[in-house]
């Protein structure tokens, strides 16, 4: 399996464990309205959240390379706010949820990225 494909992988487990710590945490500020819309907004929300990551990143080093440590912040954010407006999915998010949210589903997102495996070893191939 290639290893970009193992990183999104992960990427999607942090983003589901996440979601679902943020909603048992928070209640009616962040929660989903059905299994299948939570499966729904998990994948929305992994899609998006990569897509923004690489959009923010691309541009945050151009223009103020200082703050690329808050590119996953920013890109969770965004992704998390067209989640709950795109109607397909069932995310739900009020008030203090909002900041809550994107705090408690970035920071998981950071710690599952500290777990060792093949997504963490990078090797030289061919030769010089």
């Amino acid at each position: 399996m290639p290893r970009f494909l193992l990183g999104w992988l992960l990427g999607l487990g942090g983003n589901a464990i996440g979601l679902i710590l943020a909603g048992l945490i928070l209640g009616d500020q962040f929660h989903f309205t059905s299994a299948t819309g939570f499966v729904v907004s998990l994948v929305i929300f992994a899609v998006l959240s990569a897509l923004f990551t690489w959009l923010v990143l691309k541009f945050l080093v151009r223009n103020a390379g200082s703050i690329v440590a808050l590119t996953g912040l920013i890109a969770t954010f965004l992704a998390l706010l067209v989640t709950a407006l795109l109607p397909w999915g069932s995310l739900s998010i009020n008030g203090w949820g909002w900041i809550w949210g994107t705090l408690i589903v970035w920071i998981c997102g950071m710690f599952i990225w500290l777990i060792p495996g093949p997504w963490r070893t990078f090797k030289k191939t061919g030769a010089r």
